[in-house]
């Protein structure tokens, strides 16, 4: 038995080779599979028999196989031990999203659900022809493919969000990549409260165009030009709100982490997401009304955000006014980073860009009016990056989810209070930190 026990002792717990992790991997997926077989996952009718439930879990484990993936970059997968740990806790996760799969959200219920009704009953070109929906056309696609799936529109849409969260925790991975805080991004993926409530509970599909720039900036990080540009294309076509990262584009450029010949990448990429709904019938004007209408559609001075209108009280003053301001003032702060980042062009690292991107973002969700607390999603998934590459940033961080987190689940936070500890988390980003600790792994000092 002594034998047996420190056999077992190094198989699991010494370092593996791929053969041995990949087959741990099989398993852990062949396990998980099994496990939503057996787990009323589609309460409601959702399913329309056991074809149809086989396939929802077949779409499940899909992009658990991508996490799966994902966790054998980290180096607390080598051992076989580790590899299994990791799995466990990605299944986790994807349970976790799963425990509201049934709760309807007032979005869905107001918006999301005609949508899918409307889709559901037309063939593609009338649905793409059709005026009904305020998301870009990239979404409708996947909201049309949903409308064909054998399951609950509510389980269909929320499918997609969580397609979304695997590929932004993958992202979030490979931005930290070479750090050996890599296994904390990869864990506040799977876990950060708001990145798992936003698609489980309230069926919002952010995490779709923060993937998209997540991956967008690793790649540029990585001196990929063209795969960054259409990263940061793809984002633009899911959301509007992608152009809060905007403002670091020159700042990469002029560090030379993006290319002029990324320009027609960017441009070929909108078209051709564009291109399906064009040849169906959708007018190009429609398209780009997307964008101008979404920058019209509300006209509050915040919307539940934890920002700088959220600090004030509102009631009485003239939006227009102050929301002019706001936008005036965001777009000063964002150019004043990016006037600072050009400046230190050629000295910055990949932690260093991460920095400016998340402040980027943080300042300009800050000080714009019309936000919802949601549209700090993106700038939330840049700080795990940053944490991940700097420890020292954790309380960055920590503000920040709070703050959002305030406003999704009553704790008893007012919104003042949420506003100041977004406050503090901008002021935690934006003060460099030189003396102690180390440069990160693989950067340049």
């Amino acid at each position: 038995m002594n034998r047996f026990d420190e056999a077992l002792r190094r198989g699991l717990f010494e370092p593996a080779g791929k053969a041995l992790r990949t087959a741990c991997a099989a398993f852990a997926a062949a396990v998980f599979f099994a496990l939503l077989l057996l787990t009323p996952l589609l309460p409601g009718g959702a399913a329309a028999g056991t074809g149809a439930r086989a396939l929802f879990c077949l779409l499940l484990t899909l992009p658990y196989l991508l996490l799966l993936h994902t966790a054998g970059t980290l180096r607390q997968s080598k051992s076989a031990a580790g590899m299994l740990l990791l799995s466990a806790a990605a299944a986790c996760s994807l349970l976790l999203r799963l425990v509201f799969l049934s709760r309807p959200s007032a979005d869905f219920e107001n918006y999301l659900a005609p949508w899918m009704a409307r889709m559901a009953g037309s063939g593609f070109a009338e649905a793409m022809r059709s005026e009904f929906s305020e998301y870009n056309v990239l979404y409708q696609y996947l909201l049309f493919l949903a409308s064909r799936l054998p399951f609950a529109p509510l389980s269909s849409i929320k499918l997609i969000s969580l397609w979304g969260d695997c590929v932004l925790t993958a992202g979030l991975v490979r931005l930290a990549r070479g750090e050996r805080r890599g296994i904390a991004a990869f864990a506040c993926g799977l876990f950060l409260p708001t990145l798992v409530l936003n698609g489980g509970m309230f069926a919002q599909c952010d995490s779709l165009y923060t993937a998209a720039a997540v991956w967008g900036l690793a790649f540029a990080i990585d001196g990929k030009h063209g795969r960054s540009a259409a990263c940061f294309a793809l984002s633009l076509a899911f959301k509007l709100q992608a152009v809060f990262l905007f403002p670091i584009l020159p700042v990469l450029y002029a560090d030379r982490k993006v290319r002029i010949h990324g320009i027609p990448v960017f441009a070929g990429t909108l078209v051709a997401a564009a291109l399906p709904a064009l040849l169906a019938g959708k007018m190009p004007t429609a398209i780009l009304g997307y964008y101008v209408g979404q920058t019209g559609l509300y006209t509050d001075l915040t919307y539940d955000a934890p920002n700088l209108f959220g600090l004030m009280n509102t009631a009485g003053l003239d939006v227009y006014a102050y929301g002019r301001f706001g936008i005036l003032l965001a777009a000063g702060i964002c150019l004043v980073i990016a006037s600072l980042g050009i400046l230190r062009a050629g000295t910055l690292n990949a932690r260093e860009i991460v920095r400016f991107s998340a402040l980027t973002v943080l300042c300009a969700v800050f000080f714009l009016p019309r936000m919802h607390e949601r549209y700090f999603y993106l700038a939330e998934a840049l700080l795990v990056a940053l944490y991940a590459r700097d420890g020292r940033r954790a309380p960055a961080l920590a503000a920040a989810e709070l703050a959002c987190f305030s406003r999704l689940w009553d704790m008893g936070i007012s919104l003042r209070a949420a506003s100041l500890l977004m406050a503090f988390s901008i002021l935690a980003t934006a003060v460099p930190i030189r003396k102690f600790g180390r440069t990160g792994e693989g950067e340049k000092p």
